[in-house]
């Protein structure tokens, strides 16, 4: 990988005040990307390493098991409810348009 041509020191400005320097470590973002990448792949590693270590000391894989519950939300209410509104709306209508 070729090494990139931006430069290593990088004066930064603050916004409000703008004759204050701003010190720190900073990163380029493809920089920091590439750094990420490595580290979750480190941390892949490491955790699959774990895993296959837990399968050889227990012999065989743990198994878990996962309760999954469905929350239906009302929405069938709802909707029965807005159509006795429009039922009563035409009902109330229609007495009124008959007593006139």
């Amino acid at each position: 990988m070729s090494e990139s041509t931006r430069p290593k020191r990088v004066v930064i400005l603050d916004a409000e005040n703008p004759m204050e320097e701003i010190h720190g470590e900073f990163f380029w973002r493809e920089d920091h990307e590439r750094l990420l990448a490595a580290a979750r792949a480190e941390a892949f590693r490491e955790g699959f390493g774990r895993g296959w270590s837990d399968r050889d000391q227990h012999g065989s894989p743990v198994r878990s098991s996962m309760t999954l519950r469905i929350v239906r939300r009302p929405r069938h209410l709802v909707l029965r409810a807005l159509a006795l509104l429009v039922v009563i709306a035409y009902a109330v209508t229609l007495i009124g348009s008959i007593t006139h």
